[in-house]
């Protein structure tokens, strides 16, 4: 998820009929982009369990997804439930030769290229990404987007996350059904 952009505002010329106009008035003054204030937030779900989300301040390396991630997360979490099959997307990070390597003991499911209304945990960010439009006080910050964010995440009930799991076999079907192609299935929670 990102922050909105930081903005600043910068004078413009503004024209009017019959000549020019004070580029200092605020009607002329228009917001400009600074820089974008990003962070990433990664999750990770199981059907009966959750781990608290994690955020990622900056652009994810391999080696920030292994330190970040991998080991103080996901090792633990797979390691606790018998079993485990680890399902990730093809982001760089995940998909790199330490990260693989990282992950080696563990069952991971390969998972085809551009492919996320299929992945239970896409339809989480999209649960969380509607409770934050609905906000009440939409977040002016990074730090309290990320608590909206951190809030939204732990407010899911627990059957929301098996109801994404129990319905997996109508998308997988809808996409076979569909050769491969995008699916229009939206779970509504």
């Amino acid at each position: 998820m990102k922050a909105g952009p930081a903005l600043v505002p910068v004078m413009a010329v503004c024209w009017l009929e019959g000549g020019r106009v004070s580029a200092l008035q605020p009607t002329c003054l228009q917001p400009r982009h600074r820089a974008y204030t990003g962070f990433m937030v990664w999750g990770t779900i199981s059907y009966d369990s959750r781990k608290t989300i994690v955020v990622i301040p900056r652009t994810l390396t391999a080696n920030w997804y292994i330190s970040l991630v991998i080991q103080p997360v996901v090792l633990p979490f797979m390691n606790s439930i018998q079993g485990c099959v680890c399902q990730q997307d093809n982001a760089r990070p995940h998909t790199a030769v330490v990260t693989q390597h990282a992950l080696r003991s563990f069952n991971m499911l390969t998972w085809p290229a551009r492919s996320p209304n299929l992945s239970p945990i896409e339809h989480v960010w999209d649960i969380i990404g509607r409770q934050l439009e609905c906000h009440p006080q939409p977040a002016l910050t990074v730090p309290v987007l990320i608590d909206q964010v951190q809030q939204a995440w732990n407010s899911i009930p627990q059957t929301d996350i098996w109801h994404l799991y129990d319905t997996m076999h109508a998308r997988l079907h809808a996409c076979i059904l569909n050769s491969g192609g995008y699916i229009y299935i939206y779970i509504y929670i």
